[in-house]
């Protein structure tokens, strides 16, 4: 996960101040699960985003989970009302999961439209009634102002105070008042104004019931992170051609973002650099994000550069096609490259419709002759073949619909376009392969049911080519076991069952397999976090895929990561063949700052 780090500067003043060191501010800065003290600079998308670190949630979740966490911490629930000087504790990963996304959104857009009529008016009225539907983009968050301070918090029950079930404190919180008590309205409308403007805070004799401070003018903030990792991987077997047992990398990514103040407009950028030492196909400068969001009355517009994730389950995405795979990063897929994109989205009661138009093919990445994890003929990337006489120019299109039912989440999409998985055709004369790019129509459902602890999902798919057609699916449950034998551990089981159509004729390994895994949260000091999964072949036993990743941080700028890849197969027509001997052990290093 993410956390600040003190400037130079800063930690130079730090040392000299010996009294400090026993200060919360201290104690907050050495304490990895700890986040603050909160400043009048910090925004609620810094400390999100320092929250959820890497973690495959939503800024929405995240940040409910934050208030949640941190009762006293936030004025009368509402999450833009932080306490100037709060010391935040972490939510873990489990506790951020456990929210429910589009109650998250519908909870952080109701909080900022009083919010925005608090700024317009300078009054606290007692708010009407808001239909709390639909959702912005995943990674889009309101509020960027700065956090600022606010008096007389009101205490909450959550799960840092209690033993009740995250959803059940969440959904409380979102059917009652999202705003402070309209008996103090005024006090609290005119601090918050004071603070927000650095000054003292008036006392409540000199704002009764009258009008409030609006707030004075920031200067424009540009939210600012960066991420220096170094990853070095261990291959125990010797390579099929004989390339080196040891390989090392360095990548930095840089991420930039900045919101207009009546938070309608905001815009993002993400450049991505890779360097590795053995292998120089996997050298890469990309751009992850670049794009503009403009954000309207029922409606989102997004245009630039931009990654998007579609799917539920653990084990594989099947519908997951606007992102291009960066495979030379990683086996899973997981890694993907910037897609440039215009997105429409509708919200409403009746759900949420995006539309996108991707009018530029990204190629996928893959490891070069001196790299492991690659096939027994080096890849000519520079000769790819296309079935469209656009090329890379061929203009695809997607349409997407999501609602929430209860507590049933159900998604439908089309995509239309170039294949991102490509085929393969040799070329005697150099003796290499060449990718070859088709055209598709894929249709796709994902659902996922909550009941208690257990978690049901489905991800399913329709693909349509020129050379054939055929379905696949995953399917099966996570549950969640929480304080397991009265520790802080909780662990979630999860079970999959993959399948594909086309059998040993499919290019991916999930033909009729079956994954079991395990998601483990620690919740101690370092939030150490492990995931480990085997999927088997229920054809051939011989045949499996295992996986381990595991992370811990050391303090709030240093995350520490053990990844592990098993590659086990007899059968030559088995598309894992050419990895039979690329199992690897890589250990990894985060930096923030």
């Amino acid at each position: 996960m993410q956390f600040k780090r003190m400037n130079a500067v800063s930690a130079g003043l730090f040392a000299l101040w010996l009294p400090s060191v026993c200060s919360p501010a201290f104690a907050a800065k050495m304490d990895p699960t700890m986040l603050g003290p909160v400043t009048s600079n910090d925004t609620l998308w810094q400390l999100a985003k320092t929250a959820r670190g890497a973690a495959p949630y939503s800024m929405y979740q995240t940040i409910v989970a934050l208030r949640l966490k941190n009762p006293t911490a936030f004025i009368g629930e509402n999450v833009h009302h932080v306490q100037l000087g709060a010391v935040l504790q972490l939510p873990s990963a489990v506790e951020i999961a456990a929210i429910d996304a589009d109650a998250a959104a519908a909870k952080v857009e109701a909080d900022a439209s009083y919010w925005q009529q608090w700024v317009s008016s300078g009054k606290l009225e007692k708010p009407q009634a808001s239909p709390w539907s639909g959702t912005m983009l995943a990674e889009t968050v309101s509020a960027q102002q700065p956090v600022v301070a606010a008096m007389n918090s009101s205490e909450v029950n959550t799960p840092a105070a209690n033993n009740s079930d995250p959803k059940d404190a969440l959904n409380s919180s979102l059917n009652s008042a999202v705003l402070p008590p309209t008996s103090n309205s005024s006090e609290q409308s005119a601090t918050l104004a004071s603070e927000h403007a650095h000054e003292p805070a008036p006392s409540s004799t000199q704002t009764t019931n009258a009008e409030a401070t609006l707030p004075t003018t920031e200067p424009i903030t540009i939210d600012s992170d960066t991420t220096l990792s170094g990853e070095t991987r261990l291959f125990p077997k010797k390579a099929e051609q004989g390339q080196s047992q040891l390989s090392a990398s360095i990548s930095v990514l840089q991420e930039w973002h900045w919101q207009s103040d009546d938070e309608k407009s905001s815009w993002s950028l993400s450049p991505y650099l890779r360097l590795d030492a053995q292998d120089p196909k996997r050298n890469l400068l990309d751009v992850r994000q670049a794009s503009w969001l403009q954000v309207g009355d029922g409606w989102e517009l997004k245009a630039g550069i931009d990654q998007i994730f579609w799917g539920v389950t653990e084990s594989q995405h099947l519908v997951d096609v606007i992102n291009q795979t960066d495979l030379a990063d990683r086996p899973d897929g997981e890694a993907k490259l910037g897609q440039p994109m215009v997105q429409l989205s509708l919200l409403g009661e009746w759900g949420n419709l995006q539309t996108l138009v991707l009018p530029w093919f990204r190629e996928r990445t893959f490891a070069g002759p001196e790299g492991r994890l690659r096939l027994p003929y080096p890849i000519n990337r520079q000769q790819a073949l296309y079935e469209s006489d656009s090329e890379q120019h061929h203009v695809d299109w997607a349409l997407r619909y999501t609602k929430q039912l209860d507590q049933v989440d159900l998604a439908l999409s089309y995509f239309k376009g170039t294949a991102r998985d490509p085929l393969w055709v040799m070329s005697p004369a150099q003796n290499e392969l060449l990718p070859y790019y088709q055209q598709m129509q894929q249709w796709g459902l994902e659902g996922q049911w909550i009941v208690d602890s257990w978690i049901l999902k489905l991800e399913a798919m329709r693909r349509q080519t020129n050379q054939d057609s055929y379905s696949a699916y995953t399917t099966g449950f996570e549950y969640s076991s929480v304080g397991v034998m009265e520790s802080p551990v909780d662990v979630g089981w999860i079970v999959e069952y993959q399948y594909d159509s086309r059998g040993m004729q499919a290019l991916t390994p999930a033909q009729r397999d079956l994954f079991l895994g395990a998601r483990i949260a620690f919740n101690d000091e370092a939030g150490s976090e492990l995931l480990f999964g085997l999927g088997q072949d229920l054809e051939n036993g011989a045949t499996r895929i295992g996986k381990l990743e595991a992370s811990s941080r050391y303090n709030n700028s240093v995350r520490l990561r053990l990844d592990a890849w098993l590659f086990q197969t007899d059968d030559i027509v088995e598309p894992i063949w050419w990895f039979r001997n690329d199992d690897y052990v890589q250990l990894g290093l985060d930096y923030y700052f």
